[in-house]
């Protein structure tokens, strides 16, 4: 078998002079990579300068470098100076680096900005749509891209890259539709352009929050028809956070069936939860033929949502406020309510706006408890017309006896009538500062099976045997 060596060659270097030389050559190119390593250091460093003579010699270094082009093109563009020559330098670099990376959009995209500044509307539509393409799936490229369509008096455009905006992130729904209302002129004209192409709900949400705080409270509400109409696809991703502001609106503009409306809706799609079925305050607290209960959550049986038609927590020093599962009188939970500073003041630490019609006559009932309440002037179940200004002695506003020192469980109510254009009342439970002694409160009271029904009710505030 013949056997393969490898080949050596042998260099001599019989002299000194040849061994120096060829040292010398081997340093030089070992030095190599530590120069290049240098020089890139040295560019990078330079390349984040704004000074325009640092980014000039980092050009000098690294001549190819699209990010130093770009920086320095912006940095010249929007000197302080601004002059012709130096604006036109900086069009120049902003150019060089697209030409270097053309798959950068924020290259083009700048670029776009300094050639509409510059009023060249032919390198600004191309510099659009090459950052569009370069990026299809960046809101920020379409915002900057609608607008741009908007200043040069493309509305049909606008409306098209806005729409791709809102399919790509609903978040921009509230300033796409500031801009849209400005420029269709009404919320309706809005919804039609924009809307009819979009029905993520939470586009639909920032809408019904827009049209609804602008006073069109016809087009938020059919816009709202639609969308459940259409099967409530996606609302049950919505939370009650998104719809709060409307739902607000609709309280305060009396709007008591489209409140009613919206909150079945919410619960029948699951962004609301209903109270726990197995509690319901006319069924668990009182005798007689159940009533229809108008109190949402009326057993706290479930934390309040703290929004809607829900309870409210009003928070205020020296009061806390909890579900309690030690002390209820029917079902799990019942509401406590602690009197922690041994003060003289008023608190209203709870309330729930509760949808009710004009000109007619409720009950008002509950079942409360309480432990070393020192006060005269205990905690009661209070009714008012949120609607009436407080100077007006014809509002409504009604309260139910105090609750003082340690008592078991026991009803208590009061009945009212609605005003000619009483739409809502605040429930509370509330309790007016003293005038007697001992003026201070402390001590802990606990709520439960709250409700509110239309009359007549017999025997409804008779305890359960």
């Amino acid at each position: 078998m013949r056997i393969l060596h490898p080949a050596v060659s042998k260099w001599c270097l019989p002299t000194r002079g040849r061994r120096f030389l060829f040292l010398a050559a081997a340093g030089v190119v070992a030095l190599l990579p530590a120069f290049e390593a240098a020089r890139l250091a040295t560019a990078i460093t330079l390349g984040a300068s704004t000074d325009p003579a640092q980014l000039q010699r980092a050009l000098v270094l690294d001549p190819a470098d699209a990010g130093v082009e770009h920086r320095l093109g912006l940095t010249l563009f929007y000197s302080a100076s601004g002059t012709p020559p130096e604006r036109a330098q900086g069009l120049d670099h902003l150019r060089r680096a697209t030409a270097y990376d053309p798959y950068e959009a924020l290259y083009w995209s700048d670029l776009a900005s300094a050639c509409e500044a510059s009023r060249d509307v032919s390198c600004a539509d191309d510099a659009i749509k090459r950052a569009l393409d370069s990026s299809p799936m960046t809101p920020r490229l379409y915002w900057s891209a609608a607008n741009y369509s908007l200043r040069t008096g493309r509305q049909a455009q606008a409306l098209v890259l806005f729409q791709r905006l809102l399919d790509l992130d609903p978040s921009y729904a509230e300033p796409v539709f500031r801009i849209c209302l400005r420029m269709l002129g009404s919320p309706e004209s809005a919804e039609q352009k924009i809307l009819a192409e979009n029905r993520n709900p939470h586009v639909a949400a920032a809408f019904l929050n827009l049209a609804s705080g602008l006073g069109d409270d016809d087009s938020a509400y059919a816009e709202w028809q639609h969308v459940v109409s259409a099967g409530g696809a996606g609302l049950g991703t919505l939370s009650l956070a998104e719809l709060e502001p409307y739902l607000d609106h609709l309280i305060d503009a009396g709007r008591q069936n489209d409140a009613l409306t919206v909150w079945s809706d919410l619960e029948r799609l699951g962004v609301v939860a209903p109270p726990d079925s197995g509690k319901r305050a006319e069924s668990a607290s009182y005798d007689g033929a159940a009533p229809a209960q108008l109190v949402f959550n009326g057993g706290f049986e479930r934390n309040p949502l703290n929004a809607g038609l829900d309870w409210r927590y009003n928070p205020e020093p020296f009061v806390a406020v909890t579900l309690s599962d030690v002390a209820s009188h029917g079902g799990s939970n019942s509401l406590q309510i602690e009197f922690t500073g041994d003060r003289n003041q008023e608190y209203e630490p709870v309330f729930e706006i509760v949808p009710v019609q004009p000109g007619r006559s409720y009950l008002l009932a509950g079942f409360v408890r309480s432990q070393a309440i020192t006060s005269d002037t205990g905690p009661r179940l209070r009714v008012r017309d949120p609607a009436c200004l407080p100077s007006s002695s014809s509002c409504l506003d009604a309260s139910s006896a105090d609750t003082i020192s340690t008592t078991p469980w026991h009803p208590v109510g009061l009945s009212f009538t609605t005003g000619p254009g009483t739409r809502f009342v605040r429930l509370s439970i509330w309790r007016p500062r003293s005038r007697g002694y001992p003026a201070e409160i402390s001590g802990m009271c606990w709520v439960d099976d709250v409700l509110i029904a239309e009359q007549p009710l017999e025997g409804a505030l008779a305890p359960r045997r």
